[in-house]
């Protein structure tokens, strides 16, 4: 298995590839908006919202954020919201989106795991950002035996790290029965992030 890290927004097609469990995309002009997410971690305020997103009901971009957001900040993360759903919409032909926007003052999922579902696109607004182990060098002896408490990873391999403001998607346990999904975790540094997170939410 292989990921794939890009300029192009169009190489998220790759996600389909049975070879490839994790596709990354980088984006311009990024500065701007970190910047404004790093204000509001060190404002102290809390935000932890989670919702069902209709692509085709944009009044609930609107309302679903709190007003009291620096307003600059608020369209953007908006904008992003909008355009990140879309994104996957398209991708994985759904018309419904779990969105969870967060910000996290310890890890959330501290412990290498995989997510029972199908994908999740990952943007880390601002903070550290997610770690995974690349498939092939995760030890699935050590996976299995959580009691170790033991990073499952096979010596001489390295922790990947998802990079601040880029598109990750990352395949789940549902994706196929072929491939387990991808071994992360929340970043194990202690610090605070702001964190958006994508699902699809596909036909049974």
């Amino acid at each position: 298995m292989k990921s794939i890290h890009s300029d192009q927004i169009s190489d998220f097609v790759e996600i389909y590839s049975d070879k490839v469990e994790l596709v990354s995309i980088d984006r311009q002009n990024y500065d701007d908006f970190q910047a404004l997410c790093h204000q509001f971690i060190k404002s102290k305020k809390e935000l932890n919202l989670r919702w069902i997103q209709n692509i085709k009901d944009e009044e609930t971009f609107e309302e679903i954020l709190p007003e009291t957001l620096n307003p600059k900040l608020r369209s953007m993360i908006q904008k992003e919201i909008i355009e990140s759903s879309r994104l996957l919409s398209e991708l994985m032909g759904c018309d419904k989106i779990e969105v969870r926007l967060a910000k996290l003052e310890s890890p959330m999922c501290p412990i290498f795991h995989i997510d029972r579902i199908r994908c999740r696109l990952l943007i880390t607004l601002c903070g550290e950002c997610t770690e995974w182990i690349s498939n092939s060098d995760v030890d699935w002896e050590i996976f299995s035996n959580r009691e170790k408490n033991k990073i499952p990873i096979k010596s001489g391999k390295f922790i990947n790290r998802l990079e601040v403001g880029r598109w990750s998607i990352l395949k789940g346990s549902e994706w196929d029965k072929d491939f387990n999904g991808v071994v992360h975790r929340s970043p194990n540094e202690i610090g605070e992030r702001l964190l958006l997170s994508l699902d699809p939410i596909l036909d049974s």
